[in-house]
Parts: structure tokens; sequence; C-alpha cells
């Protein structure tokens, strides 16, 4: 897949905040979600400077990637040490939430080469994940990318030393088998996102998606990622799936057949049954977000259904601005509902990103609190729209 320097050189410039997303999904016995994001805060841009920015944050995504890799092919080096997160940092939906190491160091990282790339970003550049982390024997340190290669490994290993048998272990499933092209667990669940966003009017410009885990070697036992991006910018669209000959890519469902859709698996039962009623009983279900909206971007699925409030900007952002440069987009699930009963079906508001919920506190004011519709058809909007319309959300 190529860079879009050349593409993104007609682009009218504005302002813009970046998003830097890294979903992390890994299995222990209670599947928890681990999120990462950065924000940077970008000045007018020219064309020619945007078009660095996406190529950079391209190659950031390329980097968070192969560290995710490390991470399950070097276990003794990361050891993917794991801390709780406290109360005001965690997502509610979760008993307990936690953070790895290979998190905090994929978030230091882009902060740190992009911030070498941009020196004028970098007081701009701020990440979810506080960067202090504590080891299973309570050894605690700042991470951060150090001057030299030299430096760098000897603050981690303050915390990684020490008896591995102490520390607990996160290990993603690697023996998980698709239907319909769509994994409901598992590494290929992995995303890095990455999403551009105009700071006036809070709509998604640009996106990058990291698939990491896309596919695994048999001889090797080596995985290999995917990428894929877009640039939606008023009547400018374009996408890296316009140029793919990626047989992952699916061509638009025939008119009249039943709707593919993907659920989360705690998915509301009135929701997952009026679902049923335009997907010929056999919805899809999947891990994450972040995935889940690459199945719509790919095409394996025509929509993803969401009726909670725990998701957030930073899962969304990426793959709106791709599904946008496609002719689709992400519906405020509740906000459509709304509009359709008080009588104004044509409303289809969209998720925006750059305001908080007012008084929200920690996470929870970037929240996606409507909930969200992934599709990209508006046919394929309005259907779903119609048969949630009875549904109290």
């Amino acid at each position: 897949m190529c860079c879009p320097a050349a593409a993104l050189c007609s682009v009218c410039y504005f302002l813009i905040t970046v998003y830097i997303f890294l979903v992390y999904w890994l299995y222990s016995q209670s599947r928890h979600v681990l999120l990462t994001h950065a924000d940077l805060s970008v000045d007018t841009l020219t064309p020619r400077e945007m078009s660095e920015l996406m190529c950079a944050l391209i190659r950031a995504s390329e980097k968070a990637a192969n560290i995710a890799r490390s991470c399950r092919q070097e276990e003794a080096l990361f050891s993917l040490l794991i801390e709780e997160k406290k109360e005001g940092e965690k997502n509610k939906k979760f008993v307990t939430d936690f953070k790895t190491l290979a998190d905090v160091l994929v978030q230091e990282v882009i902060k740190h080469d992009i911030g070498k790339e941009f020196p004028d970003l970098g007081n701009y550049i701020f990440g979810e994940e506080s960067n202090e982390f504590t080891n299973g024997l309570g050894e605690t340190i700042r991470v951060k990318v150090c001057n030299t290669e030299q430096d760098t490994e000897a603050l981690l290993g303050t915390v990684l030393g020490g008896n591995d048998s102490t520390f607990q272990y996160i290990k993603g499933v690697e023996d998980s088998v698709p239907t319909g092209g769509v994994y409901s667990q598992g590494l290929q669940c992995v995303t890095v996102l990455i999403g551009v966003y105009n700071r006036h009017s809070g709509t998604p410009v640009m996106g990058v998606i990291n698939q990491p885990f896309a596919s695994l070697d048999d001889a090797t036992q080596r995985w290999t990622g995917r990428y894929y991006w877009g640039i939606s910018s008023g009547s400018y669209n374009i996408n890296s799936l316009q140029l793919s000959t990626d047989s992952a890519v699916q061509p638009p469902d025939q008119q009249g057949a039943p709707l593919s859709v993907v659920l989360s698996t705690g998915e509301a039962a009135s929701v997952k049954e009026a679902i049923l009623q335009v997907c010929g009983g056999r919805p899809h279900y999947a891990a994450g977000a972040g995935y889940k909206s690459l199945c719509v971007v790919l095409g394996l699925v025509d929509l993803y259904v969401f009726s909670e409030d725990t998701t957030f900007r930073w899962d969304c952002c990426s793959p709106h601005a791709i599904l946008r440069s496609m002719g689709g987009g992400m519906a405020d699930l509740q906000e459509c509902l709304r509009a359709r009963r008080e009588g104004r079906p044509e409303e289809q508001p969209e998720l925006l990103y750059s305001q908080p919920i007012p008084g929200a506190m920690g996470p929870d004011r970037w929240a996606n609190k409507g909930g969200l519709i992934a599709y990209r058809s508006q046919a394929h909007l309005q259907a779903v729209l119609e048969v949630l319309g009875p549904l109290s959300l």
C-alpha cells in the first residue's frame, strides 16, 4: 500500500488535532481491553506538511505494530507486565482494567518519534495512559525513550528484572478460527489506530488502521501485519482500499441480500433481537471496537452496532475517517433515533471528536455516550435504524 504523499498535495489545509491510539486486545481469564492514545495539537498545516505528517503517522503505526509483535515473539524480553488501572483511569465496563508495559512503551515511543520529527509538536503530545508503571514486585519507573538505546534498556531493566514467576502474563489467543472472515477473538483483533480530526468542526479527516497480527506463517510461526488509510476532506476522498488488490477486502453485498452485522457479546438483548430481523438470524460477534470497525471498512460486514457508552473517541476516529472516504460513516446511535422520533429521519448525526462530555470525569469525558453505528452504505444505516427505532435505548 502506498503512502499518500502525492495524493495529499491537493487537500486544503485546516486546523487539526491528531489522536494516536493503540488498542491492544490481549486475553487473560478476565478478557481485558487495553487502550493507549496520544493527542497532538497541530497548528495550520500546508499540504506538504500534511503529507509529511500522514506518512509519519503511518510509520508510527508500523513501529507500534512491530513492538506489539515483539511482545508476542520475545516474551522473555518484554514480559508483558501488567498493572491494574486506578479509579478514574479504567473503563467502567470492567470491574478491573489493566495496562501493560507494552501499552506504555508503545505510547512513549510514538510520542518520542513524532516529537523528534516535528519538534514544534513536542509540547502538544499527550497520552491516555500515565507513563508511570509498577511491576509485580512493586518496583516503579517512569517509562520514557532515552537518548540512547543503552539508557532505555537500562531503564526498562528496572522492571523487567527479577523472578519471572512472580509476574502476571497476558497471553493472546493464536488459534482463533474466523467465521465469514470475522475473528471473534484472538490476536487478529489487535489494532493500532491513528485518527485525525478537524479541531473546529470535530469531523474526522484522516485515519490509519494497522493490524499487527493479520496472518500467521505456519512455517516460521511469525506474524505479519497490514495497514489501511483514508482521507476525507470536503469533496476530496481517497483511501488505500481503492488502490488495493488485498483479498481481505470484500465487494459490497448484492442488493436485497440479508445484512451482515457485527456486535459485542455483551450487547443488550433487545438490540440483538432487533438486529436478527435484518441479518437473517446470523450476526457476528467480535472483540475490540477497533477491530469491529475494521470489519466494516474491509466489507467483511455491513454494519457494526454498539448501543452502550463504553467505547471512546480514540476507538472510532481512525475508522470513521476511512469510512467517510468510502461514502460511509459512523453515526451517533441515540441521536439518530431521537431525530427519527422527532420526525427528522433525514438527519443522521455523526460522531464528533473535538468536545468532551460536560460534567463527565476521566475517560468518560471522551466516551461515545449515545452508542454508535459504523456503516458503508446509507441504505444499510437506514435499515438498521428502522428496526432499532421502537427500542428504548
